[in-house]
């Protein structure tokens, strides 16, 4: 039988886990006596103190909403190998850029993994004691990652004990699984038990009584009843667990005391359990969204802002770079729907009825990302509501007081901007030229409301282009649908989708009232040349370790991307990208196989088309190749060939030249982005054109 209200108590638990890394993260690494002489007690956001952005990519969210989609990518969900887990690591990172901390072999445990990983070797011995020592295995990592496969497994702690195991173990070991182990069995267990004290009997219950952790956990709870303070915990837990004991580069066990000790003193108040644990310092982002995402689950999404509003400043925002762009701008209950998805297969529960809808406002309290945007006069604030008569009806409702009238617009962005903070932010739009974006607005709108998108024009500058205004376009029971057609950006992306509302005199109750927000239609995407620039091509995704314009004996403009010893790759799109076509102006240089990939939805998993010698390969990879068909071609290093990639349904079509030199099937890959792949070596691309339909 389903948990009650599941999806709710997801993003419930999303919406924990990511407030607490925004709370914690400021100030990550710093001690508590260096924390209450600056703020005390730490009992809101202090980002703006420290001058740094609130929403940030973080490898605690990143690597939580990551590493779970292995259940869904093995399609055997609860039955996944433990190999798989590992593979999942190779398919969405790209070393150096997405998800982790990559602080080097040895010294970030994750890196070290990876690097296992990368040269061929297997999880759980990627991340044993046995292949990478004692110490860095048991850093905290694996901790921060767990919380989705407590997500999946409500109810069921055994279940999500055992999946614990097998996605901690790529990259950690001992101590630190067992630590990942009891946070995801607490957070199963929470979904329907609400009592602190019986969760965190049942977690440690999951681990052999005489493990550290376990000790740890008798040792802090005994504690806590006996101080009645937990400052004094904290000496205690300081002396006989802390960092001058616990090495490494931030070790586990430390950590976890803290968040035994915040649970214990706060068991069912997510605001003073946050505070305790940030005051208390250390990893204060990892830590806090451990306790974040349990206390959620304890007190629901309406008891997280009872006692201060954590949300409206976020908006439930969240940066996720990954190998695969299309979730790299997203929002805390995108994310918790798809972890429900995953968790109800787990479970062997029917799925929720499916509505097609890319953003409804219409069954949870959410503003899905969307916020005021700075303006220059007359919006004093912006509030927003959700409301529901009845079961069926119901929108988000932003509404704004203009005293003395002007323009407010709230915006949600489509890819990753210039944020701060100690991880790389990669990632692609979700919109693209020919694209349509409607959406419906229920009654009670000001009229005058358009809808927009902007991106950047030829001189650099944002360009805004608007829907028409929502005067008389109504649809059955007074709503209002709002239709835009993305126009040509001339291979500039889309940064935000968003509404203007206007309004000339004093307006105490202008409302813009979001049912629901779908996409559909024809993209398309052409340029003649893309920028020499490594690694920051706007809207795409670029691995490689050169790139340079034309050599000197090119006969046409070329712009070079290569790889010294692995494969690269420069790609746009994401998974609304259903049929697809990529053709461009290709000449490669020096390089074991290059040429056009569709379909990308990671580094294991897409169709290839490639010059590897004379021959030209139509591949999929998935999880290792499979060449698909092959020919020979007259194509010369240095030589400059138009080469296109089509995938109409399960049809793939190579074109050499202008004639069609390949076809096969393929029943793995239905969607995914396009670009360019090379290996060892240099691939030349000139003139652009990718074509297709979501």
């Amino acid at each position: 039988m389903a948990v009650k209200d599941y999806e709710e108590q997801v993003f419930a638990g999303v919406l924990g886990k990511v407030i607490g890394v925004y709370a914690g993260r400021p100030f990550e690494g710093w001690w508590k006596d260096a924390l209450e002489k600056k703020w005390g007690f730490i009992d809101r956001y202090v980002h703006k103190d420290q001058n740094v952005p609130l929403v940030v990519s973080d490898d605690d969210i990143s690597g939580t909403l990551t590493f779970v989609r292995a259940l869904e990518d093995s399609g055997l969900y609860e039955k996944t190998p433990d190999e798989f887990f590992g593979e999942t690591w190779l398919n969405y990172l790209l070393e150096g850029k997405t998800i982790l901390w990559w602080g080097g072999m040895g010294h970030s445990t994750e890196h070290t993994a990876y690097l296992r990983l990368k040269a061929g070797m297997k999880s759980p011995q990627s991340g044993s004691i046995e292949t990478n020592g004692k110490t860095v295995a048991e850093q905290i990592g694996a901790q921060i990652f767990i919380d989705g496969f407590g997500l999946v497994c409500p109810g069921d702690p055994q279940l999500a004990a055992k999946l614990a195991r097998k996605a901690a173990s790529v990259s950690h070991d001992g101590e630190a699984v067992n630590a990942a182990v009891v946070v995801a069995g607490m957070e199963a267990a929470a979904f329907v038990e609400k009592d602190m004290e019986k969760l965190l009997d049942i977690g440690v219950s999951l681990i052999p009584k005489n493990s550290l952790i376990a000790k740890l956990h008798r040792d802090v709870r005994a504690w806590c009843k006996k101080d009645g303070d937990w400052r004094k915990t904290y000496d205690r837990i300081n002396e006989k667990y802390g960092y001058h004991i616990y090495g490494g580069n931030c070790h586990v066990i430390p950590n976890h005391a803290l968040m035994v000790m915040a649970w214990s003193y706060a068991p069912n108040d997510f605001h003073k359990a946050l505070a305790i644990v940030n005051t208390a310092g250390w990893d204060t982002d990892c830590n806090s969204a451990n306790v974040g995402c349990l206390m959620a689950l304890i007190v629901g999404v309406t008891g997280i802002s009872e006692k201060y509003d954590y949300r409206t400043e976020m908006a439930d925002r969240i940066i996720l770079p990954t190998a695969d762009g299309t979730r790299s701008v997203t929002d805390c209950l995108t994310e918790a729907l798809q972890i429900a998805a995953i968790g109800r297969k787990v479970m062997g529960w029917k799925p929720l009825k499916d509505e097609s809808h890319w953003l409804d406002f219409t069954k949870f309290a959410s503003p899905r990302g969307f916020m005021l945007e700075p303006t220059e006069r007359g919006i004093d604030t912006v509030d927003t509501y959700w409301w529901v008569a009845g079961k069926s009806r119901g929108y988000h409702d932003f509404t704004f007081w203009m005293p003395i009238g002007g323009t407010a617009r709230i915006s949600k962005p489509m890819m990753p901007g210039s944020v701060t903070g100690g991880y790389s932010v990669v990632g692609t739009s979700k919109l693209y030229s020919g694209m349509t974006v409607k959406a419906k607005l229920l009654d009670g709108t000001l009229d005058g409301v358009r809808m927009f998108v902007r991106y950047m024009g030829a001189d650099g500058q944002p360009v805004m282009a608007y829907s028409e205004s929502n005067d008389g376009v109504r649809a059955v029971g007074g709503d209002k649908i709002l239709s835009l057609t993305v126009p040509e950006t001339n291979g500039q992306p889309v940064t935000d989708l968003g509404f203007e509302i206007s309004y000339p005199e004093t307006c105490y109750d202008g409302k813009i009232c979001l049912a629901t927000i779908d996409l559909e239609g024809d993209f398309h995407y052409q340029t003649d040349r893309l920028p020499a620039v490594r690694n920051g091509i706007p809207g795409w995704i670029v691995d490689c370790d050169m790139s340079r314009g034309r050599f000197s004996e090119d006969k046409e403009e070329l712009v070079y991307f290569g790889k010294n010893s692995t494969t690269g790759y420069a790609y746009t799109g994401n998974r609304y990208w259903k049929d697809q076509s990529i053709e461009a102006r290709l000449a490669v240089h020096l390089a074991d196989a290059a040429g056009l990939m569709c379909r990308w939805q990671g580094t294991q998993r897409y169709i290839s088309l490639t010059r590897r010698g004379n021959k030209l390969v139509l591949a999929r990879q998935f999880y290792g190749e499979t060449v698909l068909a092959e020919c020979v071609v007259d194509w010369k290093l240095g030589d400059v060939h138009d080469v296109k990639l089509e995938c109409r349904g399960n049809d793939i079509i190579a074109t050499f030249d202008g004639k069609k030199v390949l076809k096969a099937k393929d029943d793995k890959l239905s969607d995914g982005a396009a670009g360019f792949i090379y290996s060892v070596g240099m691939l030349g691309i000139g003139t652009v054109k990718i074509n297709g339909n979501i």
